[in-house]
């Protein structure tokens, strides 16, 4: 089963100012995409990830610089089906994608939903 790693919402950034609160727009954007279809939600394995560094859920499947979220995380299942897989990054035994227009291409591609227009 894919693995979507989204960051939780309303979190602080050491780097910026401590007392603002964010939120990642490509997360968000996934979001959206999952509850425009929500059956999706039955067909992946999502979880919600802090922003802090290092993301270990991440790094134990696809390494410490391919850490950035959102991202879809996928065994040769995941992909056996499709026709062009050329956007998905491989590593090791995964592949993944880590940007929000990909993964919403992803889910297009494998789940038959709407494309981004």
């Amino acid at each position: 089963m894919a693995k979507l790693f989204l960051l939780k919402p309303d979190f602080s950034d050491k780097n910026m100012d401590d007392k603002a609160r964010y939120y990642c727009p490509y997360c968000a954007m996934i979001l959206g995409v999952l509850n425009y279809y929500p059956r999706l939600k039955d067909e992946l394995d999502i979880s919600f990830i802090d922003f802090e560094r290092p993301r270990k859920q991440i790094v134990d499947f696809i390494g410490e610089d391919n850490q950035g979220c959102p991202n879809l995380i996928l065994n040769e299942e995941d992909v056996a089906e499709l026709g062009d897989i050329s956007y998905l990054k491989p590593y090791g035994a995964y592949y993944f994608v880590n940007t929000a227009p990909l993964i919403a291409r992803y889910f297009s591609e494998k789940y038959h939903i709407g494309k981004a227009h």
